[in-house]
């Protein structure tokens, strides 16, 4: 019922917006274009590393209700998504209040709307690594062996579901050494979890690219990789101008906020865990992993690894300080939302389907 209720405003905006013309620059626009340009008539190996994002694919395929449907499905993804966050947050034994405001601060504005509702490729690799959070959490922390196995398979499905999935491998791989540990110390037992954090996402792309090296002679398809190449000079250029401007500068006050709450609660290692976040953020940017039109990418990321990652502060004015700073993001996530033009574009459009609809 939780999942649902949650779904449920979104789901009511996707129909909202299906009253009018789908935007033809968005994620899922790309997405249902990649569909029509797939030979299903074909079985090969290369065909197969074609097929890239496998999961996103798979679900459009399937998908009887077009750019709607895609729609739905990322507004059922959020309630599943914003379900586990609230349970981490119980599990973890975080104060009601900043559980709240960050939940609040997370889903509570335009920016998550708009990621949920055009960018399903991208919402569904983040859905996957917000429950494998919850996962790696219990596997880490509890010691659960079937819980670090689940996450695996999580992380993998991301991985399959979007380029910036690969990404959230990566974060998430980084990310367990510094998660308290149940278990008693042991020699390589952070390198023990990473492997089997990391081994189903290593290994389905590893059984991909020797079926293309076996019968083509390359890991992955050579336009793909120079897709990548071709990327990154204007990536960089593209970087450097936006830490020039207010979106970089919005960016840059998520990675201050995380180094205040870990001040605040006296968990200094976190600091490394976000800048190094960061730099990946950073990094994937200017590979090209994220697609033009996304946008919350890394707002959403580094709220939920705050969630996972930072204890929870155990005196009354550490929990005041912490709320603030959680205000703060509720703040920056609405600045975020306004500066970015798809966004604003995506709000103008719910305003004219709103007035559509009421006469």
């Amino acid at each position: 019922m939780l999942r649902l209720g949650l779904a449920t405003p979104l789901a009511l905006l996707a129909l909202l917006h299906s009253l009018l013309p789908a935007p033809a620059d968005t994620p899922n626009a790309d997405l249902v274009a990649s569909l029509a340009s797939i030979d299903w008539n074909r079985g090969d190996a290369e065909w197969l590393a074609l097929l890239y994002p496998h999961v996103s694919i798979m679900l459009a395929a399937a998908n009887p209700f077009g750019r709607l449907g895609l729609s739905l499905m990322g507004a059922i993804a959020a309630g599943f998504l914003l379900q586990k966050v609230a349970e981490i947050i119980a599990q973890r034994a975080i104060p009601r209040s900043t559980g709240i405001i960050l939940i609040i601060a997370l889903a509570a504005n335009p920016l998550f709307a708009y990621f949920a509702l055009e960018n399903l490729p991208g919402f569904l690799a983040l859905t996957f690594f917000g429950l494998a959070l919850g996962d790696v959490v219990r596997f880490v922390n509890w010691g659960n062996t079937e819980s670090g196995f689940r996450g695996g398979i999580l992380i993998m499905l991301a991985a399959f579901s979007d380029p910036s999935g690969i990404l959230f491998a990566v974060i998430i791989v980084l990310a367990s050494p510094f998660l308290r540990h149940g278990r008693a110390a042991a020699p390589g037992l952070r390198a023990a979890n990473m492997l089997v954090i990391a081994f189903p996402t290593l290994g389905a792309f590893a059984t991909i690219a020797f079926l293309n090296i076996l019968f083509f002679g390359t890991p992955w398809p050579t336009s793909d990789v120079e897709v990548i190449i071709g990327s990154i000079a204007p990536g960089l250029s593209e970087l450097v101008v936006r830490y020039a401007t207010p979106t970089g500068w919005l960016i840059a006050a998520q990675l201050a906020s995380a180094w205040l709450v870990a001040v605040i609660v006296r968990r200094p290692r976190t600091i490394a865990v976000s800048t190094i976040v960061f730099l990946l953020l950073n990094i994937a940017f200017v590979l090209g992993v994220f697609h033009p039109a996304a946008a919350g990418v890394n707002f959403a990321i580094l709220t939920l690894l705050a969630i996972a990652i930072i204890p929870s502060a155990r005196t009354i004015s550490s929990n005041v300080l912490v709320d603030a700073v959680a205000l703060g993001q509720v703040a920056l996530a609405w600045l975020a939302a306004f500066d970015r033009p798809v966004v604003r574009e995506w709000m103008a459009r719910t305003i004219d389907a709103w007035s559509m609809l009421v006469g």
